[in-house]
This record gives C-alpha cells, sequence and structure tokens, in this order.
C-alpha cells in the first residue's frame, strides 16, 4: 500500500478489462478511496474522489449496459445527464461531439464493452499519463504515481528540457523514462488485451471569422466558463486588476453569482511602483461594479509575500515542477485570504494574453494571405518594437516548415537568445538553454530534438495558430499546477480562458482580428460591449511588475542562496553548481529571460520535494477480486447516476506566464 501520503486533491488511474489490472489496483492500497468497475466486475477506475462540497472539482459517472461514463473535474453535467449520454454510446468514436460539447475542464473516461477511452482538455490544464505496468497500459491524471507503479527512473534529457528559457509544451513531458504524455489534442484507447493506441479528437477551428462574427461566440464561452464555477449561494473570488483579462471575469462573475444568489469577492494586489497604473482602471471599474453581494478587496503593497519569497521551500505535492515557482508564496495567501472570505474558488485572468492576443508570428501567415493588410500591420508594429527593415525582411522570408525549423533550433539550443527589437516570427518561441547547463546535458537535449525534428508536426497548419495552441497548453500546465498548490490552501485557483470551448471561440477569428497594433484586445473589447461599461473597455495599457520582481529578489536573497548551495541538479550532472550560484546571486547574463532562472529554481525545488510513492507487492493472483473499498462503483459522497433522478452533490493580468 502508499507509504506516503495521498496527493492533494483527487486523482485516478484508469485501468484495462484484463486480469493484470486487478493487480495494479491492489497495490494501490488503502489509499484508493473509491472503485469503479467494467461490467465484468474488475476495476476500471481507482482513486480518490473529489468533494462535491468543497473546492471546485465534481466527479460523475453513470451506467447503461455495458458502457460506463465518468467526467471528473470543472463542470455543470449531473448524473441524468450522463447517463442519458451513455445510452446512445456505441463506439468509442461517439464520444467525440460529447468531448466538443462539454463547457469546463475535465477528465473524460468510458469504458465501452470493456474498451477504454481516457482524455484531458486540449488545452492541457487537464493532462492524461499513460506507462506500461505488468504487461497492461494503464493511464492517470498523476505522473508520479504512474512512475512508482512502473518503477521507471528519472529521465535526465527531460529535466534538461525543463531547464530551457520558455519549454514549449511538446517538451513538458513526464520526468520519468516509461511514462508517456497523451497528446493534448487525443484520447489513450486501451484494449481488453492492455494494449493501446493514440487517437486524435480534437483540432483547432478554422480561422474565418471576423471580430463581429467572433465575439458573440466567445462573450458566450466566456460566460459559460464562469458560470460553471459557480454555484448556488456560495461566495466566488475573482480578479480584478483593471486590465481587460481579469475584468471581463469579474463583471460575469457578478451575473452569475446574482443569478446564484451568493456573493463575489474581487481582489487586487497593490503595486509599490509609482508608473503602475492598475490601480486607476481597477477603480473605474469597481466603481460600475453594482451589487450587494459584491465585495472588493485590495492587498496593499507589502501586505502579501513577495516574490521569491519561498523558492527554496519544497513544494510538495506535485508530480512536476512548476514554472510559477516565484510567486508561489503570494498564491498560497492569496488562496487562505479568499477562503477566510468565503470564497471556495479564485478565478484569474491568466490565459487571456495567450488566447485573446496573438503574437507576431501573425504577420508571417498575413504577409502571404493579404500583403496589402500586412504591410499596415508591420509599419504600426515596427514603430511600437523598434523592428529593422532588415531584420524584419529576413524573419518573414523564413518559411521553413516546423520540423525543419525545429532541427535548426536544436542546432542553436546553446547560442544567446536573440535580442528584444529582433522580430520573432518562428514556430514557436526560441529555444535556449541558460550557460550553468552542462555541455553534456546540452549534448543529450540537442540529440533528442534532432530526433524528433524528422516526424514533427505543428498543431495548427500556420504559425499563429500553432503559437497560441503552444502557449495556452504552456500555461495550462502551469495552471494544472497552482489548482494543486491553492487547493491545499483554501480557495482553487480556476483560469476560464483556457477552457476549451474559450481557445476555441478565439481561434476561430483571424489572428488580424483578434490583434492589432493600434487597439489592445480588440475582440474582447467587441465581446464585451454591452456587458462591461465602455470606460473599462477603453484601456489600452497593461501592468508591467519589474519592480515587484526586483524588491523580491533583493530581500530574498538568502533564497536563492540556499536553494542553489549544494543543487541536485549538480549531482545529475546537469548544470555546473559554481556557474548556476554565481549567476543568480550576482552576474545574471544580460538578454537571457529571467524565465531561465525560475525554469532552474523549479526543477531544483521539484527534486527536493520529490518523494516516491511506496506502494503493496505486486504478487497477489491476478484472477483475485478486486479489493473494493466502502463506496465501490461510485464515487464518495455520490449515489450510482444509473439511479432514476439523481443528481451529483456540486459543491492578473499578464505579460510572461507568471502569476503576479
Amino acid at each position: 500500500m502508499l507509504e506516503n501520503p495521498d496527493p492533494p486533491g483527487p486523482w485516478f488511474v484508469a485501468l484495462p478489462d484484463c486480469p493484470s489490472a486487478v493487480r495494479v489496483a491492489r497495490r494501490l492500497g488503502d489509499h484508493v478511496g473509491f472503485t469503479l468497475t467494467h461490467a465484468s466486475g474488475r476495476p476500471w477506475v481507482v482513486g480518490q474522489s473529489p468533494d462535491g462540497s468543497t473546492g471546485i472539482a465534481t466527479a460523475v459517472h453513470a451506467r447503461h449496459g455495458t458502457t460506463a461514463l465518468l467526467v471528473t473535474g470543472t463542470h455543470a453535467l449531473t448524473g441524468s445527464q450522463l447517463e442519458d449520454r451513455a445510452r446512445r454510446v456505441r463506439h468509442h468514436a461517439d464520444l467525440d461531439g460529447f468531448a466538443d460539447s462539454l463547457a469546463g475542464s475535465a477528465h473524460l473516461v468510458a469504458s465501452i464493452d470493456g474498451a477504454v477511452r481516457v482524455q484531458g482538455t486540449a488545452s492541457g490544464v487537464r493532462r492524461v499519463f499513460t506507462a506500461t505496468v505488468d504487461g497492461c497500459t494503464i493511464a492517470s491524471d498523476r505522473a508520479d504515481l504512474l512512475a512508482t507503479l512502473a518503477d521507471a527512473p528519472l529521465d535526465p534529457v527531460r529535466l534538461t528540457a525543463r531547464l530551457l528559457a520558455m519549454t514549449p509544451s511538446s517538451l513538458t513531458e513526464p520526468l520519468w523514462s516509461g511514462v508517456d504524455l497523451v497528446p493534448a489534442d487525443s484520447c489513450l484507447l486501451i484494449g481488453a488485451d492492455g494494449r493501446s493506441r493514440i487517437r486524435p479528437w480534437w483540432q483547432p477551428p478554422p480561422q474565418e471569422l471576423d471580430r463581429a462574427q467572433g465575439a458573440p461566440a466567445l462573450r458566450r464561452a466566456l460566460a459559460e466558463a464562469v458560470a460553471v464555477r459557480v454555484r448556488d449561494r456560495a461566495v466566488v473570488g475573482s480578479d480584478l486588476s483593471g486590465g481587460l483579462d481579469s475584468t471581463p471575469l469579474s463583471f460575469l462573475a457578478a451575473e452569475a453569482t446574482g443569478r446564484a444568489r451568493g456573493g463575489l469577492v474581487t481582489v487586487r494586489i497593490g503595486v509599490a511602483d509609482p508608473t503602475h497604473d492598475d490601480h486607476v482602471w481597477a477603480s473605474k471599474a469597481q466603481d460600475l461594479l453594482d451589487g450587494d453581494h459584491i465585495t472588493h478587496t485590495v492587498f496593499r503593497p507589502g501586505e502579501l509575500p513577495d516574490m521569491f519569497e519561498d523558492v527554496a521551500r519544497p513544494i510538495t505535492g506535485l508530480d512536476e515542477p512548476t514554472r510559477w515557482i516565484r510567486p508561489v508564496a503570494r498564491l498560497k495567501e492569496t488562496a487562505r485570504r479568499l477562503a477566510a472570505a468565503g470564497a471556495y474558488v479564485h478565478l484569474t485572468g491568466h490565459g487571456g494574453d495567450e488566447v485573446l492576443a496573438v503574437k507576431p508570428s501573425y504577420l508571417h501567415d498575413l504577409t502571404r494571405r493579404r500583403p496589402g493588410l500586412a504591410r499596415e500591420h508591420l509599419a504600426g508594429m515596427r514603430a511600437m518594437r523598434r523592428w529593422s527593415a532588415s531584420a524584419t525582411l529576413r524573419a518573414l522570408a523564413d518559411r521553413r516548415p516546423y520540423g525543419v525549423w525545429l532541427a535548426a533550433e536544436a542546432e542553436d539550443l546553446t547560442k544567446p537568445f536573440p535580442p528584444a527589437n529582433q522580430p520573432l516570427f518562428g514556430w514557436e518561441y526560441p529555444l535556449r538553454l541558460p550557460p550553468w547547463v552542462t555541455a553534456d546535458a546540452a549534448s543529450g537535449l540537442i540529440d533528442e530534438l534532432r530526433r524528433r525534428a524528422g516526424a514533427a508536426q505543428p498543431y495548427a497548419p500556420t504559425r499563429a495558430a500553432h503559437t497560441t495552441i503552444d502557449l495556452a497548453r504552456q500555461l495550462g500546465a502551469a495552471v494544472r499546477l497552482a489548482e494543486t498548490v491553492t487547493g491545499a490552501e483554501g480557495a482553487v485557483l480556476q483560469a476560464p480562458y483556457l477552457d476549451d470551448r474559450v481557445l476555441e471561440a478565439c481561434l476561430a477569428v483571424r489572428p488580424e482580428e483578434r490583434s492589432s497594433p493600434w487597439t489592445y484586445k480588440p475582440l474582447m473589447v467587441e465581446a464585451m460591449r454591452g456587458t462591461m461599461p465602455e470606460g473599462s473597455l477603453n484601456r489600452a495599457t497593461k501592468g508591467e511588475f519589474s519592480d515587484d520582481f526586483f524588491r523580491g529578489q533583493q530581500r530574498h536573497r538568502g533564497q536563492l542562496a540556499e536553494l542553489f548551495e549544494q543543487p541536485l541538479l549538480a549531482g545529475l550532472g546537469l548544470v555546473d553548481g559554481p556557474t548556476l550560484r554565481h549567476m543568480a546571486l550576482s552576474a545574471y547574463p544580460p538578454g537571457l529571460p529571467w524565465g531561465a532562472l525560475d525554469s532552474t529554481m523549479a526543477v531544483e525545488n521539484w527534486l527536493r520535494a520529490r518523494a516516491r510513492w511506496g506502494l503493496a507487492p505486486a504478487d497477489a493472483p491476478a484472477d483475485a477480486p478486486a479489493t473494493e473499498p466502502a463506496g465501490a462503483n461510485h464515487a464518495p459522497g455520490h449515489q450510482p447516476s444509473h439511479q432514476p433522478g439523481h443528481e451529483p452533490n456540486h459543491g492578473k493580468d499578464r505579460r510572461a506566464p507568471q502569476p503576479r
């Protein structure tokens, strides 16, 4: 059985309908809080269920004949609705349309005549991991659990990939050899014999709509994403920085909590920088948010923990490093403060920058599709970003397909990061390792990138759409971990912008309609007309937090010194310890993004916190019946959803992928 405490929050393992799966279920021991079975009676899904009375996650399952369905995460499905869906399922492909219609952010697991389908979300907030144990494929939403079941070793190349200044989503894989990530656009299919295959279920919509056509769809998708996180008569927390990511959420949350007869607590973090103007726009929004059920909270500068405050304190309960290591103490304290105010969820504007705006690579696509309009946009962008004509023309002339581009990035992996005034029209941000990574570690990652490049395929046909999806999935991985961190402390962080339906609504709009050199987030402005007052839609600036960063770094240099005094990364041969300490504390290389330090802090912290799960011996007879704890075949707190009439108990703005 497990010797270490359960990971915080719910978890599950999905098992094939074969005898060896019974042995795997037994190894998980007393820490299994629920067991759902295949029609054969063998275990299908085991784990710990979300509690419907606290937090935000909800588990609902249904059974009809030889079909069983489980939806777990953030959603508004009832047991009767899921049972109705189960009646209509004859094949795993029948679930594609269902998955395409789900609002919120949830895992979908199915058993159909003993065949298993497991999938997460296209945005990557809900991830699915897989490994082979006792000769059969199993899946889970936690990579560390599979690593222990499979006795998998750490993979040094995958660890090195996490040290990149910005790790693309394709390289945010489990950190153990033999444990793999199911692509976010695909489902895992496991036959009754334990063999598996990957099948795509999601693809980005065509980018065909103009702003006026796409705005109503975005408004509906975002409103529904907020609504599924609002429970009847409950209190919800929401960021209200005054920007065009968090402010729309607060207005939509005000509507949703009003309908639900609940309460809304808005949160703004004060900044000491006198040039920062978030407070001006947040105050305007507060004056326009009417309702007796709304209260506003402003944390004064210094009232919440600084950046870097706890970077040396191991963060337990995570199955991969969190890129949000720098503000982790602030995340925890905000969750506690909101919980003290009665809130169970914290809506954040993170994700708005990724899905609403479009990175400059859209100009590369636009030049070929609408050259006249591209010239206008290029003129505006060059004036803002001070691109030289020669550098711009070179970037536009680059027509390399994704695989060729990736191979070239492998050769440049140890080169300096491009200067800030250079146009970046590539498929992703440049792949660069910091100078403290050892030559051997860099060589291993270079070889891996070369190997992948030959078969690499982009997420979408155009660079702009590929980059949007990649950045959304990068952030989705960070939000997934932040949910674990904040859920253990109080109000669970939630990012509605990363719901699949919201991502699709944005991707359906042509990139030149989503972004413009002259208008800030024009698609959001159009979508919120009539919902937000015009005074809150007119902002054309964005808060900048470097002052907050440097104050925290100066005050908590001791945390950096402690973290890198004897780095475990050096013991693994991945970094040069003296170089890392020197550059982190006194001579950070000019032009190197601070994200490189964040990545290294995150991996070092995770290595210190990592603990193996202790499991029962795998020597139980394979044909022995599975032990089913109290509540077997239904999640704790829920009656079996095949009973008629059953319904379950339902319980920021940013420039880089870092929460404030």
